[in-house]
């Protein structure tokens, strides 16, 4: 991918039943929306890894090696399975990136969220190489549409496909593309973990969505698409 420039989308979502009980383990309906978060990612030429977020009017760039320490902190005993990170872990990314104690704005978060997942994933898979990202979405933020899911979605997408651990598909239909079943899951896996950080407690439905698309029957962790299912919703 170093030498590659693409975009990545990920929708944001309505809750059709269950958007409160899901959290207790309840079965919940989802689906897509056609307002999409767009992530495009490039080499960068002044060998940085740059954020561009001009939604929330975040610029920020950073050297590679400047980041390097910030792995040694996130323990990544298991690539396939990544953990939440601690508040330790928390406490380092705040100070690394000047963000007071506390904060929680929407920048703050969007550059907690960006150093952990980029921290983790380079720390499991390793170096990345310099990247340019800018994301710009049609989400209204704080809205209840999923938007920082899907933030996390494209994020997750982009870093892992940086650092090789999963692969670049070739554009197909429409100069469009997917991944498959394995990469998708392990793209959902990564983005949760940035939505644990943003959210403390989400119940996996609004990533899930971002990742699959479509219409999904959520419960407990347990993802079904319902497409294929059609046929007995009509009924």
């Amino acid at each position: 991918m170093a030498n590659k420039t693409f975009i990545i989308s990920a929708p944001g979502k309505v809750i059709l039943h269950g958007e409160h009980a899901v959290v207790h383990g309840k079965v919940a309906l989802a689906v897509s929306l056609n307002l999409k978060t767009y992530l495009r990612i490039q080499p960068c030429s002044d060998q940085k890894v740059q954020l561009n977020l001009p939604n929330i009017n975040v610029h920020l760039n950073w050297k590679p090696a400047a980041l390097q320490f910030l792995q040694s902190a996130i323990d990544v005993a298991d690539v396939l399975n990544p953990k939440t990170a601690s508040q330790i872990q928390v406490d380092q990314l705040r100070r690394f990136a000047g963000i007071p104690e506390g904060s929680t704005d929407t920048a703050s978060i969007s550059i907690l969220c960006f150093l952990y997942l980029y921290s983790a994933i380079s720390a499991s898979y390793g170096q990345m190489p310099s990247l340019d990202i800018l994301v710009w979405s049609e989400l209204p933020i704080g809205a209840g549409l999923g938007s920082s899911a899907a933030y996390c979605v494209c994020l997750a997408a982009a870093l892992l496909s940086a650092s090789g651990a999963i692969t670049c598909p070739v554009p197909q239909e429409k100069d469009t593309t997917r991944w498959n079943e394995d990469e998708l899951e392990l793209i959902n896996k990564w983005a949760f973990q940035g939505e644990k950080l943003i959210h403390g407690n989400p119940s996996g439905v609004d990533n899930a969505v971002g990742t699959w698309g479509g219409m999904l029957r959520y419960h407990a962790g347990k993802i079904v698409p319902l497409a294929r299912y059609l046929f007995s919703l009509i009924d």
